[in-house]
Formats: structure tokens, C-alpha cells, sequence
């Protein structure tokens, strides 16, 4: 459907407005030089400057709104300026802010929800034109798998930026518990992924087929056991976005499969 595809590309700039803010954030708020102009910031590496970095956030989250009020014209209702005001919340204080969420514990959940279950239901909204308690929560299973993989991939970023988090005094979730426990953090998220996986299975909601996505598991071990010995950005976020990309293109074919058979 066209809605679809407007949507998507919506998404897409501003998640891209989202990531400018926050390198730009991160530049304008660093307490040392050595992150300024470290491999981490776009921005003070390529040094870009301020009126380059506000003239592309204007354009993408000019896109995204414009977009994104054309697609409220054509479903209406009040449910999608909520959600709508939610994403850009979000997308603003996650890097902005007195206190960027970020730079707290609450960055794993306020990513992982946003993107993984807020972007869903604005889909599942956009095409069956209402929303009812049933269809949110619903969706709310479906989309675990999701919401636990996207909060993995900023874990694992976290997890890897340990040492430069403590100088730069980001107070991220592996702040509190180190990166022992966050690593044992991360693999559980991927339990509580697939097990509501599983769940929307056993009632119903999805085919069996999505359980394609449990052949990712052996890759997900492989992965985590690397990670636990080599914790920086090679042993930590490449590999998550990997499993992530994985397991999302399974279940796509096993829904396709599902379709199908």
C-alpha cells in the first residue's frame, strides 16, 4: 500500500534526525577533546558544523512531518498524533534535554519500546484504521522479538562504550551494573524475546512458521560468547545488529511461509 511506503520513508528521516541529534548532542556536550574528535562523533570527526548539522535535522524532520500529517489526514482519529508525539519525545530527549535519556538507564527501554512497539502499532493502525485494547496488546506481543533485539543493539553500544561512558559521566544502565551483569542483561533480553515469540505461537496470533527465527539462537551464542571476551564496538555492536538483521529477515520469511502455506 502507498501509505505503507509513506510511512516507511517517514520513519526512516526521522530516525535519521534522530541519530544527527544525537551525535550533535554528544559533540556539544563532551568533556573531553579526544571524544570530540574521536571516532565515535561524526560530527567533530568530519567537522561538520552547526549550520550544516541544522540545515540536514530541518530537512529530514521537515520529511518526517510532513509525511507524517499527510498520513493523519488519511486515517484520522486522535491515537495518531499520540503516537506521533510520543516518537518525536522521544527522538528529542533521548539525546537532548537537561537530562538526555541516553545518558541514563532508561535509554535500553525508551529505544527498544519507541522503535520496536510504537512504530508497529502505528503500522498495524495505518491499515486497519482503528485501535482497539485487543489489537494493541496484540501488538504488543508481536512486536517483543523486536522491542528486545533494538534494545539489545543499544545495550551492546553501551556495553562497548564503558570505558569512554565513565569519562564523559554517562550514566547508562552498564554504569550500574558493569559489564558482567549487562552482558548476562543482554542475553536475557534475547530469552524474553523469543519466548513472547513463542507466545503470540500457542495463542494464535501468529503462524508457527516465525519459529524459523529460533535457527538464529546458535548464531546469537556464538555471538554472546565472542562478545564476553572481547567487550569493545567489534565484540559488541557489529554483532548485534548482525543477530538483530537475522533474526528479523527469519521471521519475515517464516510470516511469508505462513502466508503462504
Amino acid at each position: 500500500m502507498a501509505v505503507n511506503r509513506i510511512l516507511f520513508v517517514a520513519m526512516l528521516a526521522f530516525h535519521l534526525a534522530t541519530n544527527v541529534w544525537d551525535n550533535f548532542q554528544d559533540f556539544l556536550n563532551a568533556k573531553h577533546e579526544t571524544f570530540k574528535q574521536g571516532v565515535n562523533n561524526v560530527v567533530g570527526r568530519e567537522a561538520v558544523t552547526k549550520q550544516q548539522v541544522g540545515m540536514v535535522l530541518a530537512v529530514l524532520v521537515g520529511i518526517a512531518t510532513i509525511l507524517g500529517v499527510y498520513l493523519w489526514l488519511q486515517v484520522g482519529g486522535w491515537l495518531w498524533p499520540l503516537l506521533a508525539f510520543i516518537s518525536y519525545f522521544v527522538g528529542f530527549f533521548y539525546a537532548g534535554g537537561p537530562k538526555p535519556i541516553s545518558r541514563t538507564p532508561l535509554g535500553e527501554l525508551f529505544s527498544g519500546v519507541t522503535m520496536g512497539y510504537v512504530i508497529l502499532l502505528m503500522v498495524v493502525y495505518l491499515n486497519i484504521g482503528v485501535m482497539t485494547w485487543h489489537w494493541a496488546w496484540q501488538t504488543l506481543l508481536v512486536s517483543g522479538m523486536g522491542v528486545f533485539s533494538i534494545a539489545n543493539i543499544m545495550l551492546a553500544n553501551n556495553i562497548g562504550d564503558y570505558i569512554e561512558d565513565l569519562a564523559e559521566e554517562r550514566h547508562t544502565l552498564v554504569y550500574y551494573l558493569g559489564q558482567s551483569k549487562a552482558l548476562i542483561v543482554y542475553l536475557s533480553l534475547y530469552i524474553a524475546g523469543y519466548l513472547t515469540l513463542i507466545t503470540t505461537v500457542v495463542l494464535g496470533i501468529l503462524p508457527w512458521t516465525v519459529l524459523l527465527a529460533l535457527l538464529a539462537w546458535p548464531v546469537i551464542i556464538k555471538s554472546f560468547k565472542f562478545f564476553w571476551h572481547d567487550r569493545t564496538k567489534r565484540g559488541s555492536f557489529l554483532l548485534t545488529i548482525k543477530n538483530t538483521v537475522l533474526i528479523m529477515v527469519l521471521f519475515i520469511v517464516g510470516m511469508i511461509v505462513g502466508l503462504i502455506v
